[in-house]
This record gives structure tokens, sequence and C-alpha cells, in this order.
């Protein structure tokens, strides 16, 4: 919002002596669009040959623009001009504010442009900002695999603004000992790009995420755990204690727990309590054969299926919340 404020104003400043100043301010131009609700604009018609000002005061002119402020409706094709030269990220990013426009589609009709030789094909996309990626870190290779996998599949639209480490070969992370030490170094070193680390909701990754906490993190490096199962509550469990059903959340939570664990011909899915952690007085859980889920994940995506995908919805609406809160 602030650089749409600075937009504005240099375009108010750059405006020449021969135009009429302009009949809005930002904080006014900003309240017309945040009460505009795009379904409900009369678009024009058809592809006229409009002149310079024409289009913008014909949409600027329409009731749902003009019911904010009355000047609008009045509004000059001298006037317009003004508000047909600003750059076309303001208004969008303005009627972004309305929630009724939030789930519009934008489409970007570049033909004129790219026909009339003004920008290379090449140039169309420019990316995301390396500033703006979000570099996933995870406890091991398979996680991150998921993970990257998955984004495609349940949140396209954001797939580019995030990335994963390079897991081909000898991952460097594997483990919550090797991650933490990683994230000593990012504390001495406060790394400027954004970082989410995801940790495993389990006793160890319980463990891990105190001890990570409690580092001097960058302030752009969120650290979080997988979050809670509703499925997870009442899981069948095997221990020195023999077979009960238990909430393994927080003690057992592993990210093939997101997977689809109702998988046909494969036993009710069952946690083994292993090792003791005397830093949480818990013991460590851990799904057995949880290959069987992951594989199954992969080889349903190579058939050309769709793979069932609530429980990683609900795991990437919690990633992208929490990286969004990280600051800058």
């Amino acid at each position: 919002m602030r650089a749409c404020e600075r937009l504005y104003d240099q375009t108010v400043a750059t405006t020449p002596d021969y135009y009429p100043t302009p009949v809005l301010t930002f904080q006014q131009f900003a309240q017309v669009m945040r009460n505009v609700d795009v379904a409900a604009v009369r678009m024009p018609e058809g592809d006229e040959d409009y002149d310079l000002g024409e289009l913008a005061r014909e949409v600027l002119t329409d009731p749902e623009f003009a019911k904010t402020n009355k000047r609008l409706a009045a509004l000059s094709r001298e006037e317009a001009t003004f508000f047909e030269n600003l750059d076309p990220y303001i208004p969008l990013r303005l009627l972004a504010e309305n929630p009724q426009n939030t789930a519009t589609e934008v489409v970007w009709r570049f033909a004129d442009v790219l026909d009339g030789g003004w920008i290379a094909e090449g140039d169309l996309y420019e990316g995301v900002p390396q500033t703006d990626r979000c570099l996933v870190v995870t406890e091991g290779s398979s996680d991150g695999a998921i993970l990257r996998e998955s984004l495609s599949i349940v949140a396209p639209d954001v797939a580019d603004f995030f990335e994963f480490v390079d897991m081909t070969d000898n991952y460097p992370f594997t483990g919550t000992g090797n991650l933490f030490r990683f994230c000593q170094g990012l504390a001495r070193i406060k790394i400027q790009n954004r970082m989410l680390i995801v940790l495993d909701n389990d006793t160890a990754g319980q463990a891990a995420y105190r001890k990570i906490s409690a580092l001097d993190l960058p302030p752009r490096t969120t650290v979080t755990l997988l979050p809670v199962l509703e499925e997870c509550r009442n899981v069948r469990t095997r221990g020195p204690s023999g077979g009960q059903y238990e909430d393994i959340n927080g003690r057992a939570v592993s990210i093939e727990w997101f997977l689809d664990t109702s998988i046909s011909d494969h036993p009710e899915p069952i946690v083994r309590w292993t090792a003791y952690n005397h830093e949480v007085d818990a013991y460590q859980g851990e799904l057995i054969d949880k290959g069987a889920y992951v594989r199954h994940f992969f080889a349903t995506i190579k058939r050309g299926e769709a793979p069932r995908v609530a429980k990683l919805v609900e795991l990437w609406n919690h990633l992208i919340a929490s990286c969004a809160t990280s600051g800058g």
C-alpha cells in the first residue's frame, strides 16, 4: 500500500500543467476502490477506438465507482486522463482490499503490446523476486519432496513464492540435530532471505522447536511445527505396555500423516513408541511402514490420478500462514 501511494503521488507530481489537477487524492481514490465490487461494474462492450481518457471516464463514471465519491459522476475526459495514465498495479492492489474481489480472476491481455513490439515475449513474465521467495527447509528429503509435489496440486497460485533445497543427493538437514545446527548458523550470519523451517509435530520436533525458537534467528526466518491433526487424536499405538489408542499429536505426527492413510490392502495405521526423550519427558513415536504412504502418494500422481489432498490443503494453509507472519 505504501508503494501504491508513492506511485500515485509521483504520477500527480509529473502530471503536465496543461492537464487539470487530479480530482482525487490517493486516500480518496483508495477509498473509492475499496468500496468497488468489480462484478457490479458495467464494463464497456466491444473494441471501440477510444481517445486518451475516454475509456477511464466511461469506467469511473459508473455508479459503482461514483457511489463513494460523487465527483467521479461528472468526470471529464481530460480529468480521466490522469487515471488512465496510472500504473495498473495501483488500482489492482486497491481493488484487492475489498474481500468481494479477491476470488476474481485477473486476465492479462498483452497481445496488443506484444504485437506492437512494445515488449518481447520473453519479458512478459518477470517471476517472483528472490527477496519475496520463501525457502522451505525440512527435516528430511522425503518431507521436502512431498511438500514440493503437493504445493503445485493444492495451491498452484502461490507455488512460485516457494522454493526447496535441492534434494537429489546428500540432503544436508536430515534429522532435528542437523537442522538445529543449521539454524545456529543462520543466527550467526543474519541471512536476509525469507526462510521457513518445518519440523515434525513429534517428540523430537517439539524439543527442536524449543531450542530453535530460543535462538536469535533472522527476522525473516520462521520455524513451525506440523499442525495438529484431528485424525491423530485417536491412533492405534504399540509400546512396552502393549497396544492401545492414543492422541499422538505432539509425539508422533510426521508428514506422512498428511497423506492418504486409508490405502486399500494396507492395515490400519499404527504408531510404535521408540526412544524416550528427557527434554520433553515423552516417548518418540513413529508411523510403522510410513514409506508405503509416500510411495502410494507419488505412484498415484505418476499414474495421472488425483491423490486425496484434504489434509495436505490443511497443511499448506498452515505453512502459508506461518510464512506470511514472518517479518519483512
